[in-house]
C-alpha cells in the first residue's frame, strides 16, 4: 500500500475530493498528490499513498502536458468559464495566421503573471480568497515558467467567438488560465480557457490511469514509485544498512555524484535516499524507506 496511484480526475471534482474517495477506498488516511488540478479540468492527477508521501517533493518538479482550449472574444474574472463573464468583444477581424503567431509566440523561457483566482499566497492569503471578497492587489508578482512546445493547433470560427485547440508542454508552475488571458491580450481582445486535459505529469500518463468509478471499486493498481524515479542506485553492504537505520551520515566516497542517490540492499530491498550536505560535505538522509 505503499506506492503511485495514477487517477484520470473527471470534472467538477477538486483534486481534494479524489484525495477523500482514495482515503476511503483504501482505508488509509495517509494518501496526497502531486499537484493539483483546478476543478473544470480533467485528467492526470498523481496520488501517493503510504511512506510514498515522503516522495511528493521528488514528483513537483517537472513538466506537464494538456490538451487545451480557448475562447477568444471573451473574458471571464476566473480567465475560465467556470467564473463570470465580465467582457466581451467583436473577434470577426482575426485571422488565421494573425492567432497562429499570437499563440506561437508563447514558446520558451517567459513571466507569467498568475490568475487573480488562484491558491498563490499574496501577503498570506490565497489570491482567490481576496478575489472572491473583491481585493485585488496592486501587483500580482509573475512567475518564471516554460513552455517546450505547442502542437496540434485547432481554430474554429464561430459567429461570435473563436475556439483554438492546441496540445501545450509546460514547466511546472505554469496557469493555462493565465495564457489563455494573455493569449487574448497579445491580439487586442479578450481570451478565456475553455477546456483543459492534463495527459502527463511527471512522466506519469493518461493511458496508464484508472477512474474514479475504478478507485471506488479498490479495482486499481498501485505503482512502485522508485520505477518512476529518475535518479541514481547504489549497493549498500550490511553494516551500512546499519548506519542508514539510525540515520547516519554516509561518506560521500560511497556515492558516484554529489546529488540525490537511492541506496539499495544486496537483496534489491529499497532503504532510503540521501542527499548532499554541503555544510557537512557528507550525504545526509532525506528519505528513509526501510
Amino acid at each position: 500500500m505503499d506506492g503511485i496511484l495514477i487517477i484520470d480526475k473527471p470534472k467538477d471534482m477538486t483534486s481534494h475530493d479524489v484525495v477523500n474517495i482514495a482515503r476511503k477506498s483504501l482505508s488509509t488516511k495517509k494518501i496526497g498528490h502531486t499537484g493539483t488540478l483546478d476543478p473544470n479540468a480533467t485528467g492526470v492527477l498523481v496520488l501517493v499513498v503510504g511512506k510514498a508521501t515522503k516522495l511528493v517533493k521528488y514528483f513537483s518538479n517537472d513538466s506537464k502536458k494538456y490538451l487545451c482550449k480557448f475562447r477568444l472574444g471573451q473574458a471571464y474574472d476566473t480567465d475560465d468559464i467556470t467564473g463570470k463573464l465580465t467582457s466581451e468583444s467583436q473577434v470577426d477581424h482575426l485571422t488565421e495566421l494573425e492567432i497562429m503567431t499570437a499563440l506561437k509566440s508563447f514558446l520558451g523561457k517567459q513571466e507569467q503573471i498568475p490568475p487573480s483566482y488562484s491558491a498563490i499566497k499574496h501577503e498570506g492569503r490565497k489570491l482567490y480568497e481576496l478575489a472572491r471578497k473583491n481585493i485585488m492587489p496592486r501587483q500580482i508578482d509573475a512567475r518564471q515558467i516554460e513552455v517546450f512546445s505547442i502542437d496540434d493547433i485547432q481554430i474554429e470560427f464561430h459567429k461570435n467567438y473563436i475556439d483554438v485547440s492546441a496540445l501545450m508542454h509546460v514547466s511546472k508552475g505554469t496557469y493555462i488560465r493565465a495564457i489563455a488571458r494573455d493569449l487574448g491580450e497579445k491580439l487586442n481582445n479578450y481570451g478565456t480557457l475553455v477546456d483543459l486535459r492534463r495527459i502527463s505529469s511527471n512522466g506519469f500518463k493518461i493511458e496508464n490511469s484508472f477512474s474514479i468509478d475504478q478507485l471506488r471499486k479498490g479495482e486499481i493498481e498501485i505503482k512502485d514509485p522508485f520505477d518512476y524515479l529518475p535518479l541514481p542506485k547504489i549497493v549498500v553492504n550490511e553494516n551500512i544498512k546499519d548506519y542508514i537505520e539510525h540515520g547516519r551520515f554516509l561518506d560521500i566516497d560511497m556515492f558516484a555524484e554529489k546529488t540525490d542517490t537511492i541506496l539499495m540492499s544486496k537483496s534489491n530491498e529499497v532503504l532510503a535516499i540521501y542527499h548532499y550536505d554541503e555544510q557537512k560535505n557528507q550525504m545526509r538522509m532525506s528519505v528513509k524507506w526501510i
